[in-house]
């Protein structure tokens, strides 16, 4: 009862069925580690660790608790308990990379950056398409001081993948950091070309268009940032400046609000508000401040000067003459309290609070322990799931690990063809991230010699749908296009042919989608097009095709056309009721379109399925359905009175 309750994230339950079993029989070191899921699922970090220990203590030798339990260690922050559990698993487990990975970052965050790198090219050496691991090494090495590798390690990445927005975000800051506007600029665009939501990228953006003068480009980058983060200090405080700067007076004194509000003690603030105060002829709030900073800074002689020009225009002259005199006998910089508002490209520290630099923007403290890819691999925690389909499925390399729900997928014609074709690598028919299977470009390059080489004897079919996926899994779209469309030409009932030419197609789309010169681009709508007639052709060969319909549908979907992708989803369900990918991309066209009432039976029976990420986006779906229907209730109300 307690696993069943854990399969459906019911963890209360849970807890509340393992504590039974434990008074029953508090031997049983499994109830323990089950109980430790459950709280560390609840982020119940130390109950968590604690229960794995009692399951360790009783049964040493079961591999996943440790893997918890270094999660657990991760989270309360004791790396090097976590390290030598992660060291344990390896140990049992010399392939498994989730531990290998987390114990690279425990290793990072002790500062153990040569055990680090070892760690990290052990693991591009086994997995060479594991991206995150590039951008590990590369801070590894920056911590190690080795811009150069790092960066050509950044790059390595780049090349293989060139959708990596972490990666581009990498580049960006560090051309931010030696002063490269222009190209951080471009980077970080890119970045958020893929990441749109990525707050820090907006933030490292408007600084370099701070530094090239762009400062309406830069202001908007801030209210993105806010927009994101309503309560973001530091975008608040360089709003502010920068809103002095092109003389938004009145919205940068909301901003410096907001940040004082905030830190109450931040005497930068304050001046920047005194001095904006006073040229909007708040004198009273003006001298507010002035005498908040001098109370701070007693021998600020420029502050009694500014002070008493607030006086007089108040009307009180002996405050004023009082402040007059006190800075009378001294040098006073006038230069200083008059001086012209230029751009200052240079960002102070948020913990510097030097008067001198009141007009400097502002950066977060450096933290050495940063990691740029800080996710854990194996994270048990819901995590937050964006409202994006899922997409078509398409030919793809089988992982042999037997761990997903993908690889269950049956079609007649790729198990007919793992079946003639034994010398080559499995194939599977999925909906899931593809790529997962090429572990070293060398035997990739090995593979695609050896098909040519075939292939050099005579055509065959089956080698050319084969090369195609290993040509699609290196970005290779025209060369694994021409290969599809020399099987098609050879036989034109091909529905696998057709279903991967869609597939290949719609990634086309997607790649010319994302042109960064600002010109108008007609491919990706031209290339729907011809997907969308390659599925059609497919689904002509098998009607009642539960795949063919769903993969119109992801098409459909993409081009738009809402209610005629979810006539398809629905067919496609009615086809085979168990195919989860179907009713979770129907889900999330129903909440994309307002439909949360329908939208959160499909995302509970995805889940059932199997498809788990559907579970938060059925959090989503609730959430705002009950804020609808209070909506609808307080509407009612008012009509009703």
């Amino acid at each position: 009862m307690g696993r069943n309750a854990l399969y459906f994230d019911d963890y209360v339950t849970a807890i509340k069925l393992f504590n039974q079993v434990i008074d029953a029989k508090p031997y049983m070191a499994q109830a323990y580690y089950l109980r430790a899921y459950a709280k560390f699922t609840l982020e119940d970090f130390r109950g968590a660790e604690a229960d794995c220990d009692r399951s360790v203590a009783l049964n040493p030798y079961i591999v996943d608790v440790y893997q918890l339990r270094g999660l657990c260690r991760i989270h309360n922050g004791a790396y090097e308990g976590a390290i030598d559990d992660y060291s344990r698993v390896l140990q049992e487990l010399p392939e498994e990379q989730s531990a290998l990975y987390n114990r690279t970052l425990c290793k990072m965050q002790v500062k153990d950056f040569e055990g680090a790198e070892s760690d990290v090219n052990t693991l591009l050496a086994k997995w060479r398409n594991l991206y995150k691991a590039y951008l590990v090494k590369a801070q590894i090495l920056m911590e190690r001081k080795d811009t150069t590798r790092a960066m050509a390690c950044v790059d390595t990445l780049l090349t293989l993948n060139p959708k990596e927005a972490d990666a581009w975000s990498f580049k960006g800051r560090y051309a931010l950091a030696h002063d490269d506007y222009l190209l951080a600029d471009s980077c970080l665009t890119r970045s958020l070309e893929l990441n749109p939501k990525n707050a820090d990228d907006f933030l490292g953006r408007a600084q370099a268009r701070y530094a090239m003068s762009r400062y309406n480009k830069a202001l908007s980058d801030y209210d993105k940032v806010i927009e994101l983060i309503p309560n973001h200090f530091i975008a608040h405080y360089n709003r502010g400046l920068l809103r002095a700067q092109v003389g938004d007076n009145n919205r940068a004194i909301d901003d410096f609000d907001f940040v004082i509000a905030e830190e109450p003690d931040n005497i930068l603030a304050i001046y920047n508000r005194a001095l904006l105060r006073e040229e909007t002829g708040d004198f009273k709030g003006a001298e507010s401040d002035y005498t908040r900073i001098i109370k701070e800074y007693p021998n600020f002689l420029f502050g009694y000067y500014a002070r008493a020009r607030c006086r007089r225009m108040l009307g009180n002259t002996r405050g004023a003459a009082a402040d007059e005199s006190r800075v009378g006998r001294a040098e006073l910089d006038l230069r200083y309290g008059n001086a012209r508002r230029t751009p200052v490209k240079k960002l102070r520290k948020r913990s510097d609070h030097s008067l001198e630099n009141y007009r400097q923007l502002v950066e977060e403290d450096a933290d050495t322990s940063r990691v740029y890819v800080n996710e854990l691999l194996g994270k048990v925690q819901n995590r937050t799931v964006e409202r994006e389909l899922l997409p078509m499925y398409s030919l793809a390399f089988a992982t042999g690990d037997g761990k997903t729900y993908a690889e269950t997928a049956f079609l007649p014609q790729v198990e007919k063809l793992n079946k003639e074709r034994g010398d080559m690598p499995r194939l599977i028919f999925t909906a899931t991230e593809r790529r997962t299977a090429r572990t070293d470009d060398e035997k990739t390059d090995d593979a695609l010699n050896d098909i040519g080489k075939r292939l050099e004897k005579g055509t065959d079919n089956d080698l050319l749908l084969v090369r195609s996926v290993v040509l699609r899994d290196m970005y290779n779209y025209p060369a694994a296009l021409a290969d599809v469309e020399q099987v098609l030409r050879a036989d034109t009932a091909n529905s696998l042919a057709y279903w991967q030419k869609a597939a290949l197609l719609m990634d086309m789309a997607e790649t010319a989608s994302h042109r960064t010169d600002g010109q108008k681009n007609e491919a990706p709508a031209m290339q729907l097009e011809l997907a969308l007639r390659d599925a059609e052709r497919a689904l002509a060969l098998a009607p009642e095709n539960a795949y063919a319909l769903y993969n119109r549908g992801c098409i459909l979907a993409r081009m738009g056309r809402t209610q005629a992708a979810i006539d398809d989803f629905t067919r496609a369900i009615a086809a085979d009721g168990r195919l989860p990918e179907a009713y979770y991309n129907r889900a999330v066209l129903y909440m994309r379109t307002g439909d949360y009432k329908k939208a959160i039976p499909d995302l509970s029976r995805a889940g059932e399925l199997g498809l788990y990420r559907a579970y938060n986006l059925l959090k989503q779906a609730s959430a705002d359905a009950d804020k609808d229907k209070a909506e609808s209730n307080k509407e009612k109300e008012s009509t009703d009175r």
